[in-house]
């Protein structure tokens, strides 16, 4: 290909940004301290002993608030190249576009597409609304009268998510299984299951339940004097941008008079 033929590039990605999110929500540790656009190795480098230069923007509005320029003799050796953008580029919401372009030996600019960046300082509420277990009785116990029985799975209901959910987001609800009754002491590492569900409208407005199951290890390791917690996190792409509080079932698979606990 002559050396004046125009190339352009796919977007730069970003370091710790989801690749398939469209906004590009820049994860709030990185709003801290700072991000990396990476950069490919372009496929046409100059002839070897010529130097090509490669530009970095990000521009909001249009108008550039950070530039990085970089040159590179041939042949080069790496396969990508690392720009990191401070975090005082980073301070103000926004949305901005970061792209790069390369200029090869006879000053013909290669220019890529750029990749959307979204910046939201907004702090993710940790306190929300804790998720119930309808099974459960009067006095908080999944018992050996559960109905459905326990050991055809586990009911946790999401309630109503707050209005700043979209659809698309992910709602994660994990469980997980102690030997003490509020959930406290060393959790039992083979209970612990996360579910996650791609949020619909309906689902964001009355709320949605999840299933544990299989009885085999999410619950039966819970015989007596146990219990569960379970507790969703909201993500939108890789960025997180809510959590629950820890809900509780106590668990008591336990007959009095009986040898071995109930449930196959």
């Amino acid at each position: 290909m002559p050396p004046d033929e125009i190339l352009a590039y796919d977007p730069p990605t970003v370091v710790g940004v989801d690749e398939n999110d469209p906004d590009g929500y820049i994860p709030l540790e990185l709003l801290q301290t700072g991000i990396e656009v990476r950069i490919p190795i372009w496929p046409l480098p100059s002839p070897s002993g010529k130097i090509d230069t490669l530009i970095v923007e990000m521009k909001r509005n249009g108008v550039v608030e950070f530039t990085s320029t970089t040159f590179h003799q041939n042949p080069i050796s790496e396969t990508e190249f690392f720009i990191p953008i401070g975090p005082q580029y980073l301070t103000v919401d926004g949305v901005v576009e970061v792209s790069y372009t390369t200029i090869n030996y006879v000053g013909n600019t290669h220019p890529s597409d750029p990749r959307k960046l979204t910046i939201d300082h907004t702090p993710i509420p940790l306190r929300l609304p804790e998720v119930e277990f309808p099974a459960a009785n009067l006095h908080g116990y999944l018992n050996c009268t559960t109905q459905p029985p326990i050991w055809l799975g586990v009911e946790v209901k999401v309630p109503p998510l707050p209005s700043f959910c979209r659809p698309g987001d992910i709602c994660a609800v994990e469980w997980v299984g102690y030997q003490s009754l509020n959930g406290s002491g060393p959790p039992i590492n083979t209970t612990y299951k996360r579910i996650d569900t791609r949020l619909t409208a309906l689902e964001i407005s009355n709320g949605f339940s999840v299933t544990i199951e299989p009885f085999r290890p999410h619950v039966e390791p819970m015989i007596n004097n146990a219990s569960a917690v379970a507790n969703y996190t909201l993500y939108r792409g890789t960025r997180k941008i809510g959590a629950s509080v820890r809900g509780a079932v106590k668990i008591d698979r336990v007959i009095p008079g009986e040898s071995q606990p109930c449930g196959p």
